[in-house]
């Protein structure tokens, strides 16, 4: 077996670890596979839950740089209207704040996120996590103020360079919300937002990205 071989096999054990047990106790609604984006969502007392899993055709790097480039979240990010970059804590913290089209006749929402991302020095499985730290900022009047999500993009390199990835969110996006909303943005959303990541992941800036940090 090779050595390429052998991270692959070790990340996706580690993934099958931490998400296979949770998520058969969480009873996720499967709802549908498109575009090779299976989509997965539920609803607790916590709030509205989403899961995706999908693959791409790139590194590790590219995909962080990605992330890393808060001011074109508004490019790929579903109904994302305008982010920008609060505080750089470091290479891989930050803060960011962002806000979100929601159709008439609904108010827009904004949200401020704490932004994390680590790589596994074994696997080389990288996550990202982000909270929301809804008073890092006043609250706007044009907007309702997300005070409670939070989202991790888990990301396992497979050979070939491909990518495994798997996204969760739970949020609570207040207010309450039509039946319509919810489902337009579980079935629309994830499909949308991934054939716009793998579109700007084809761009040179990004498909020959490094992350000093980042182990492809």
């Amino acid at each position: 077996m090779s050595k390429t071989t052998r991270h692959a096999v070790a990340a996706l054990l580690f993934l099958t670890c931490i998400f296979s047990k949770p998520l058969s106790a969480q009873d996720w609604n499967f709802r549908h596979e498109t575009n090779g984006v299976k989509v997965y969502q539920r609803s607790s007392s916590s709030g509205q839950e989403l899961k995706l899993v999908t693959q791409f055709s790139c590194n590790l790097s590219s995909l962080v740089a990605l992330f890393n480039n808060v001011t074109e979240y508004p490019r790929w990010g579903y109904k994302v209207k305008n982010t920008r970059m609060v505080s750089r804590i470091s290479d891989n913290e930050f803060i960011f704040y962002q806000q979100f089209d929601f159709p008439w006749p609904l108010s827009d929402r904004d949200v401020i996120m704490h932004a994390v991302i680590r790589q596994d020095p074994d696997t080389r499985v990288v996550t990202l996590q982000s909270s929301a730290a809804p008073d890092q900022l006043p609250e706007y009047s044009d907007f309702v103020r997300v005070r409670k999500a939070f989202v991790r993009w888990t990301l396992v390199p497979l050979p070939n360079n491909q990518v495994q990835a798997e996204y969760w969110l739970n949020t609570d996006p207040g207010g309450l919300l039509p039946d319509w909303t919810v489902n337009m943005a579980a079935d629309s959303g994830p499909v949308q937002t991934v054939q716009n990541m793998k579109k700007i992941l084809s761009e040179e800036q990004y498909r020959n990205a490094r992350v000093a940090y980042i182990k492809n």
